[in-house]
């Protein structure tokens, strides 16, 4: 036992040292040095091959030529299957496995696993963790006896941090991690089989049943917002968290947060003209947001009608900025990799400086709210059609003459024509994602079974026209690409059903169907179940 009086104020210890070898499992380690990077960020480099592919060497100094980087593994066993390297000119093929360090290989206790007996190549970040110890050759023997598919009884290693075509965490910043695994003609989920078992009425019954799964999480989100900063400014940092979405969805929700409602009302001048009005409140928020540094704009350098459009945002910023909080952004909180120039964060800011005046002084949710209780009033739910749900899903579109329709960056290349600020696509995704779940609150609050209902069928009125890699990977991985099964997303509701079942269950499992228990509870519940 260690004796506490053994232990000098004075001096040195390694009782610490000494009790955590006896009586814990606890390693005592240095501080980590390191960026810390997910696992998932090197496999989405290494399945891209966002690095110099040329003149690469093995931790030894062979000549390594990637000639197939295999296929993205969902089960157990290494990350990637079916690779091929040729290493000094000959040839290897086998399974890839990447880990963040060179040692994880031990401590994940790949050496004694027969799953791991085909891997040719190790692709890792960093040689060790914490200090840089050489990483060893791991035995490559199955437990047969028989050597590993790799010349010299090892199998080769890549540490890839000196090849990348950018730095970490730039690529890491531009990644849609969302879109990933990408699509593979080989792989359907465990879960595909069981699905396709079931009719089209079942599929769609469960699909309907996720996607109505999916705005109750949302308004569990939203309620204890509304019950503390009300329905406009809840419907207000929502619409500027969706303009944001994915990759500046945290920078707008705390742009929306700072810069409130309720300033933005009180400072802006009664007799503003309404041509002027979202001018002064682009400068409230590009000012907070970090994304114009006023200060140091280089005015002279622009073309006289850009010159003309900054002087006046950064006089007004000059106004307005004393009365804000300290802007809690800078340029760098804002990612503009991985998305579309028309998506850039100065054209999503300038078109919510828009919406907000255009629906002055009630508000977006006012405005929606009322326009929609007259569209039920007139026609009542049961005859809702097509048509007015269009005109609501397309209710944060709007056409109107303004500096970034025709710009992309400050100072930028005019564009050849104008675009709006906020498209179609981006207005339906904001009704799906916000409207309908905190108009739903609204609805049940006021016991109003009418608009309950009426929500519903804009809900279910949308065409499912919603496209991207993420939804084409789950119409394959969980849908298998089968006509009859696709065609079950016949709209927003089946769609947004979709993707709760792929993040409860593939997300959370990373993809890793081994783990996943979907496909024992379609067959235990979902095909006999009547989902009343």
């Amino acid at each position: 036992m260690i004796d506490a009086m053994e232990i000098s104020p004075n001096l040195f210890s390694d009782a610490y040292l000494k009790f955590t070898h006896l009586f814990s499992q606890v390693q005592v380690c240095e501080e980590e040095r390191r960026i810390n990077v997910p696992e998932k960020t090197i496999r989405c480099i290494w399945n891209d091959q966002l690095f110099k592919t040329r003149q690469l060497k093995t931790t030894d100094g062979d000549d390594l030529e990637i000639v197939f980087p295999g296929y993205w593994n969902f089960g157990a066993g290494p990350d990637f299957k079916s690779a091929a390297i040729k290493v000094n000119g000959v040839i290897y093929e086998g399974d890839a496995e990447i880990h963040v360090y060179s040692t994880d290989w031990k401590a994940h206790g790949h050496s004694g696993n027969p799953d791991y007996d085909k891997v040719v190549l190790h692709i890792f970040m960093w040689k060790g963790r914490g200090k840089d110890r050489p990483a060893k050759k791991h035995p490559a023997k199955k437990r047969s006896g028989k050597q590993a598919p790799v010349a010299g009884g090892h199998i080769f290693e890549l540490e890839i941090k000196d090849y990348l075509t950018k730095g970490i965490m730039e690529l890491a910043s531009e990644l849609d991690f969302d879109a990933y695994p990408v699509l593979n003609p080989f792989n359907h989920g465990a879960c595909h089989k069981p699905l396709s078992r079931l009719s089209k009425e079942k599929l769609t019954q469960l699909l309907n049943a996720a996607g109505d799964a999916r705005i109750y999480t949302k308004m569990d989100r939203f309620h204890d917002r509304i019950i503390m900063n009300g329905y406009e400014q809840t419907f207000y940092e929502g619409v500027a968290e969706a303009l944001g979405y994915p990759n500046n969805k945290q920078a707008f929700q705390t742009l929306a947060e700072t810069v409130t409602l309720v300033q933005i009302q009180n400072l802006l001048p009664k007799n503003l003209r309404p041509s002027e009005r979202a001018l002064h409140v682009q400068s409230m928020l590009f000012g907070s947001a970090g994304l114009i540094d006023f200060k140091s704009l280089d005015l002279a350098s622009l073309p006289a009608p850009d010159r003309k459009y900054f002087q006046k945002l950064q006089s007004m910023w000059r106004k307005y900025s004393p009365s804000l909080p300290s802007p809690p952004l800078r340029e760098r909180d804002w990612k503009f990799g991985g998305i579309r120039p028309a998506n850039s964060p100065y054209r999503r800011v300038a078109g919510l400086a828009h919406l907000l005046v255009r629906h002055q002084p009630d508000g977006m949710f006012a405005a929606f709210n009322g326009e929609f209780n007259k569209a039920i009033s007139r026609s009542g739910s049961k005859g809702y059609t097509v048509k007015t749900a269009g005109r609501f899903y397309d209710f944060f579109c709007f056409e109107v003459k303004d500096y970034w329709c025709e710009h992309y960056t400050p100072g930028g290349k005019k564009l050849a024509h104008p675009q709006q600020l906020v498209g179609s696509a981006r207005s339906r995704e904001i009704t799906v994602n916000i409207v309908i779940p905190i108009a739903l609150i609204y609805a049940r609050a006021a016991r109003s079974i009418e608009m309950e209902a009426a929500l519903n069928l804009l809900y279910q009125s949308g065409k499912g026209r919603s496209d991207n890699k993420l939804l084409r990977f789950m119409k394959h991985y969980i849908l298998g690409n089968e006509k009859d099964m696709v065609g079950a997303l016949a709209s927003d509701k089946q769609v947004q059903g979709l993707i709760q079942v792929y993040q409860d269950f593939c997300t959370q499992n990373d993809n890793n169907c081994l783990r996943c228990q979907f496909p024992d509870v379609i067959t235990r519940y979902f095909s006999t179940s009547s989902f009343d």
